[in-house]
């Protein structure tokens, strides 16, 4: 009975705040799952393989064949839309500003580097490829008037937002503000772009395929020979992956379940069986959520209503109560295609920004924007050393980017395009004109303030205040 009238609860809020009859069942459907226990079992990983070469593909060893297939690419690039999720809040960083608006590289912000690029591939290739943003009620006004302000031109659809649930049960969040709401994921980019009218007009206008991705992955961009191999091959969605690391082993992973491709989180994952989930000899790739789709078979499956996505439960504490945000996954999706497969490609195609430590590498000298304003390493880094260095702050030393130039005299002056790997803890203070060349490790006591002087060379050594 109590699950009735939450039902009824979140029908009335999602009414009052204007919310499309359709987007209303749909969550309706999604809650009325979570709280069938049935229907909401987790999988079981010993029903599970890994995908052989079949499903999983390699890029082409062989020069000519990659040529040919950028070349096969290249003719059909006017068929293509890139489609970028921009709902994100900076708030894996410590902020509370749309993330599309940050200053991400030489005082650019990640929505100002994704346009420009799009800019020099319309040029470089002389077709007007279509950018598509889908924002949030969060981001959609800032994002406006960033378009705006550059003459940049983007068409862009709304994501839908969702009530945030108590925990214990599931009536909606009640504090009349906007946080009561939330994205319901990017698994929600299919639903939304169709209900907004945008896939139709892009089917009309002749578009075949929609490569979709992060807005703060800057190292995702549009690659002609994939295009090539999707055509050459009829695949219909395809799933960029990586291969998997320690760091990585929480990222969700491509698993052959009852002869179909999936993909897997870990939030699908029971208890006793995480550990065999992050077992990256077992599950050797992670979904980097670059997404490449044709757009007709999207059409014709949503029509049908097949496209099946996992929910995942993100459980958080608001206002001092505990709340579950639903929320599904983009590349989970690919369960739903017959002609699914995965693309396993290098880390220079996934660079996400989610933490205070990333954004500080992406600023650095180990990465460049190149000529085409993609994210690049830089070509003085050593090539002994990994594509980007390995870095970690302690909370003690920033817990925000809004405090980080607290930290440091002058930012732009710290070179680590030769380190391997820096961790500071404690309250530190770098100076100008530092090098960090290849595993550092700058620490100080809380109650020793430490300062790491002006010019100063650290290679491969533990500075330590004492």
């Amino acid at each position: 009975m109590e699950v009735k009238e939450a039902i009824e609860q979140i029908r009335r809020k999602m009414k009052l705040r204007g919310m499309s009859d359709h987007s209303i069942e749909l969550f309706l459907s999604q809650v009325a799952q979570i709280s069938n226990k049935d229907l909401a079992k987790q999988i079981d990983l010993n029903s599970l393989t890994a995908p052989d070469s079949s499903l999983l593909l390699e890029p082409p060893l062989d020069e000519d064949q990659k040529i040919e297939l950028h070349k096969r690419g290249e003719s059909l690039i006017g068929s293509v839309a890139v489609i970028k999720l921009n709902g994100g809040r900076s708030t894996t960083m410590g902020g509370n500003v749309p993330k599309g608006i940050l200053v991400a590289k030489n005082g650019l912000s990640y929505l100002e580097i994704i346009c420009l690029q799009m800019n020099s591939l319309r040029e470089r290739l002389g077709i007007n490829i279509p950018l598509v943003l889908m924002n949030s009620f969060f981001t959609d006004g800032p994002t406006q008037d960033v378009l705006e302000s550059n003459g940049f031109s983007s068409l862009t659809f709304l994501q839908k937002e969702v009530p945030r649930l108590l925990e214990d049960s599931l009536f909606p969040l009640d504090t009349d503000s906007d946080d009561d709401w939330v994205p319901p994921g990017h698994g929600d980019v299919y639903d939304s772009l169709n209900e907004s009218g945008l896939l139709e007009k892009l089917i009309a206008g002749g578009l075949k395929w929609a490569f979709i991705s992060n807005l703060d992955n800057l190292a995702a961009s549009l690659e002609p020979w994939i295009l090539g191999l999707m055509d050459l091959k009829s695949i219909d969605f395809l799933l960029e992956v990586t291969d998997r690391t320690e760091e990585d082993r929480k990222g969700g992973t491509l698993v052959v379940n009852k002869g179909h491709l999936e993909l897997l989180e870990i939030g699908q994952v029971p208890d006793n069986q995480l550990e065999l989930f992050m077992d990256i000899n077992k599950f050797k790739v992670f979904n980097t959520n670059n997404v490449w789709v044709n757009l007709e078979s999207l059409k014709q499956l949503l029509e049908e209503k097949s496209i099946n996505l996992p929910i995942i439960q993100n459980r958080k504490k608001i206002h001092g109560k505990r709340v579950v945000q639903l929320e599904t996954a983009m590349g989970a999706a690919m369960g739903s295609f017959e002609k699914a497969r995965g693309l396993r490609v290098g880390r220079d195609r996934f660079f996400p920004t989610k933490k205070i430590e990333d954004l500080f590498v992406l600023q650095s000298d180990a990465c460049i924007l190149d000529k085409g304003n993609l994210i690049k390493k830089n070509p003085m880094r050593p090539e002994n050393l990994p594509l980007r260095p390995y870095v970690n702050f302690s909370s003690d030393f920033i817990d925000s980017p809004l405090k980080i130039s607290e930290r440091f005299e002058d930012l732009s002056s710290i070179s680590i395009v030769s380190a391997e790997s820096l961790t500071v803890s404690g309250p530190v203070y770098f100076e100008s004109q530092i090098q960090i060349q290849g595993k550092v490790i700058v620490k100080a006591p809380p109650e020793c303030p430490c300062v790491v002087p002006r010019g100063m060379i650290l290679k491969n050594t533990v500075f330590t205040c004492k």
